[in-house]
């Protein structure tokens, strides 16, 4: 590296940015932080290294790769996707700004055996990644790169995947792979093949990140990368429980189907990763509560609500939601509470009050609070229990962790019950006075 960049831009002004410290640094660029005066807020600016011992023509094919990742991460919008906001050259530099991330450390510092986040954590921040590359791919995008040190996560353990720029557009059609492009570590079966590339070699990146966070170890440890893409190409990781016997069994299983070397077997998006990563919460909690989870699906499968369900997503709504057992005469919603649930009676029967009267009851297969989910507004009723009573528990946050085809099976079922609950309260209530509207929702 020449002196110029060995020299540090702090105090600088680039474009009109005030450059205030470096923040990191690499062999292709240096990231600094920066303000833009005209919003008035922190950015990160990437500038690219100076070509030193490179020719002019060396020099003019680095730069559109340099501004390849402006390029590819401008044509995303995602929460999980560093945001890039601008990309220019200004005094001899190139540079892009982009979305700064307060906190801002990568994944790489909790792949170490001392720094491990809790399981719950992990599986939140492998969602975050799957639902991210899931809208990447939708628009064409292959990251070709994911690894511990492209995800950064701020304080809040919000996940930002960045580095776009080796990524490749390519319009829904797979891309061939003819120069060997990502890190080696972090490689696909098919990119150390060099054969032509789609999304799901994102997710096989993803798994070996998957497995560094759970374990504190790579998949495929070996004394340097032919060994390692060797042991990608043939072996298969030792398990989970080999370094952690407290993680569920469900963590192998994914970490197994994201790693699989014939595509047929791996995931085919990231929506479906994340899908399965959504059944773990479940299963962290019942590992404690010792609940049978073959019984819940015994119990729910056979409601109509879940009729048109496929026992994958069945699976799916049992693991992400709450299994709930309320004594006789237990309010199970009020008046006034404002919480966005939906539940669904696994057996029992429970009543519904509207100031203190019964306007409405319910038993097993029945639904409500599907007012509180779809507005998230105060409850206009009160559910209280008739006798012991058990449910499912459905959390708005839980639907839109699903997969797609489970949240459009949910939908469904929702609206059905929803026309269902309109048609029933309406009878009920037809002995009310004419000019009396009932507020059927809860």
């Amino acid at each position: 590296m020449d002196s110029q960049a060995a020299a540090d831009l702090s105090g600088r002004q680039l474009g009109k940015y005030h450059i205030v410290r470096r923040i990191g640094a690499g062999n292709m660029a240096c990231v600094y932080l920066a303000r833009d005066p005209f919003i008035d807020r922190p950015v990160a600016i990437k500038v690219a290294n100076p070509a030193g011992e490179d020719t002019p023509d060396e020099a003019a094919h680095q730069r559109p790769q340099f501004f390849a990742e402006a390029q590819m991460a401008g044509m995303l919008r995602h929460p999980n996707i560093t945001a890039i906001f601008d990309a220019s050259t200004e005094q001899g530099f190139d540079y892009i700004v982009m979305e700064y991330v307060p906190g801002g450390r990568t994944l790489d510092h909790y792949t170490r055996p001392d720094q491990l986040l809790p399981p719950e954590q992990i599986t939140d921040v492998l969602c975050q990644c799957a639902l991210a590359l899931d809208y990447a791919h939708r628009r064409g995008v292959i990251h070709r790169d994911v690894k511990p040190r492209n995800v950064l996560i701020s304080d809040a353990m919000e996940v930002k995947i960045a580095d776009f720029g080796v990524a490749v557009a390519n319009s829904g059609q797979k891309t061939g792979a003819d120069v060997w492009i990502g890190s080696p570590l972090y490689m696909s079966p098919e990119q150390i093949r060099r054969e032509p590339l789609s999304g799901q070699s994102d997710l096989f990146s993803l798994g070996i990140v998957g497995y560094q966070l759970l374990t504190g170890r790579h998949p495929f440890e070996a004394s340097n990368f032919d060994a390692i893409q060797h042991r990608i190409l043939n072996t298969k990781p030792a398990a989970l429980a080999t370094f952690r016997a407290d993680l569920p069994d469900i963590f192998q299983r994914i970490i197994d189907k994201a790693l699989a070397r014939n595509l047929q077997y791996r995931y085919r998006s990231g929506a479906d990763f994340a899908g399965d990563l959504s059944l773990v919460y479940d299963f962290l909690r019942d590992s404690v509560r010792g609940v049978s989870q073959q019984e819940k699906f015994a119990r729910i499968s056979g409601l109509p609500f879940f009729k048109d369900f496929h026992d994958l997503e069945i699976w799916e709504l049992i693991h992400a939601g709450d299994w709930l057992r309320i004594p006789d005469g237990t309010p199970i919603i009020s008046e006034g509470d404002k919480e966005a649930s939906f539940y669904v009676i696994v057996d029992g029967r429970v009543g519904v009050l509207k100031q203190e009267q019964e306007i409405l009851e319910l038993g097993t297969g029945g639904c409500f609070g599907e007012m509180g989910l779809l507005l998230g507004r105060e409850r206009c009723a009160t559910v209280m229990a008739r006798q012991e009573t058990t449910m499912l528990r459905i959390r708005g946050a839980t639907v839109e962790r699903m997969s797609v085809n489970a949240q459009i099976k949910f939908q469904r079922a929702f609206l059905f019950a929803l026309i269902d609950r309109l048609d029933a309260v309406t009878g009920r209530m037809s002995v009310a006075r004419a000019d009396a509207t009932p507020n059927v929702g809860i």
